[in-house]
């Protein structure tokens, strides 16, 4: 059966323009053994999957350093403070793309970690 980690330690870490990394020690519910878990913290972030009238999908190519390449991806980006999720949606998909929403329509929710 599985069972938690319990955390024995956390420790703030380097802390970056748009997210902050944190080391917790945990403890093996198996082997009672440490080990340590490197999480990202951030804000919320939103991601849009523009549809044209036509039921074409609006993408960006943008460049990744982690990978050194430029992807092809759909837009999005953090949610600022004060905004909801929607005026974030709507933000970053007129400043990636040039296009405005007409609708916004929520189709999910994920937690990176």
């Amino acid at each position: 059966m599985l069972k938690p980690w319990p955390c024995i330690r956390s420790q703030t870490g380097p802390s970056y323009r748009v997210f902050t990394i944190r080391t917790d020690t945990t403890l093996s519910p198996r082997t009672g053994m440490e080990h340590d878990f490197y999480i990202i913290e951030s804000g919320n972030w939103v991601n849009v999957i523009p549809l044209t009238s036509d039921h074409q999908v609006v993408m960006i190519r943008q460049y990744r350093h982690g990978s050194r390449e430029i992807t092809l991806e759909i837009p999005g980006g953090l949610v600022d403070p004060g905004d909801t999720p929607e005026e974030a949606a709507a933000r970053e998909l007129l400043e990636e793309t040039g296009y405005q929403a007409k609708t916004l329509e929520e189709i999910g929710v994920v937690s990176p970690n």
